[in-house]
């Protein structure tokens, strides 16, 4: 990740947890600061694009943000972004549905949003009511801006 995604984007401070093995687990455990998660963000909203360069394949950010499982009635899932399913109350407030989003511990969160050419980052100590951040980025930021 670091030669390949980091080194190109600029990102030198961050973390990624160990898994079993020494392996780095890529299923959790990324530390980044908020300006580097909404750099990250960008380079998704981008199709993996970042000054001129494809850091990312455009490919792997269709399949990534694209619906792979029904989560339930708010939440749909890709590989590591999640989407608002349709009929919940943060895809009501979209003109379009395409926002995607990373979902980390403890509230941390990077919602994109192409139709707005967007990208939000949430960083907070969030544990005990995981829709506040939902419900901040509806009742505030998607009510100022559509």
């Amino acid at each position: 990740a670091d030669k390949q995604l980091f080194q190109p984007l600029g990102i030198d401070t961050w973390g990624w947890d160990s898994g079993p093995h020494e392996l780095t687990n890529t299923g959790w455990g990324l530390h980044l600061r908020p300006i580097d998660m909404a750099l990250f963000g960008y380079v998704f909203l981008n199709q993996g694009r970042w000054e001129g360069e494809q850091v990312v394949p455009a490919g792997w950010v269709q399949t990534s943000t694209a619906v792979h499982i029904d989560a339930g009635s708010q939440n749909d899932y890709g590989y590591q972004w999640w989407r608002f399913a349709e009929g919940s109350s943060v895809a009501n407030a979209l003109a379009t549905n395409d926002l995607f989003f990373a979902w980390g511990y403890g509230g941390q969160f990077i919602f994109v949003i192409p139709h707005l050419d967007m990208v939000v980052v949430s960083t907070a100590d969030n544990f005990d009511n995981g829709t506040r951040a939902f419900n901040f980025l509806r009742d505030y930021i998607l009510a100022s801006v559509q």
